[in-house]
């Protein structure tokens, strides 16, 4: 049976969890070093980001930094690919593993990388905001608001 990279990324990752963001990148250098990721393994990266829970910050910064890498055009530096977008933008829709907060960081870097990003990515990296803006803020009950 053949294993992925990102599988081999998510099995030597859980090995030695917690890991700092430096180390964290060094792991998955090492493993990406023959060329960026595909987007199915950019895909797994992402759905493994529920496997390490929202603290767990050396993981979700190698997602974010291998997703980049997975959609961004080898021939034209600061470029999407071509249909890399809209993939983006569904894989983050229908993908339970990366956050709001994963999702927001991993949009802000696209968008500021990639020359041919479009308002529509952006826009749904605003969505991703408020709704951890949403799920941060306090909850206050009727009876808390009365006497405030």
């Amino acid at each position: 049976m053949h294993t992925s990279r990102s599988d081999a990324l998510i099995k030597e990752y859980s090995k030695y969890a917690p890991l700092s963001m430096n180390e964290a990148s060094a792991l998955a250098n090492r493993i990406f070093a023959d060329a960026p990721p595909t987007r199915e393994e950019a895909q797994a990266l992402l759905e493994a980001c529920a496997l390490f829970g929202a603290q767990e910050r050396g993981w979700h910064h190698i997602a974010i930094d291998l997703t980049a890498r997975a959609v961004m055009a080898q021939d034209a530096p600061g470029a999407l690919q071509p249909g890399a977008e809209d993939w983006l933008i569904a894989t983050l829709a229908s993908t339970s593993g990366p956050g709001d907060e994963t999702t927001l960081e991993l949009v802000r870097c696209i968008m500021q990388t990639a020359s041919n990003a479009s308002e529509r990515l952006g826009r749904f990296g605003l969505r991703a905001a408020l709704a951890s803006l949403k799920a941060a803020a306090p909850r206050i009950t009727p009876d808390r608001a009365a006497m405030a």
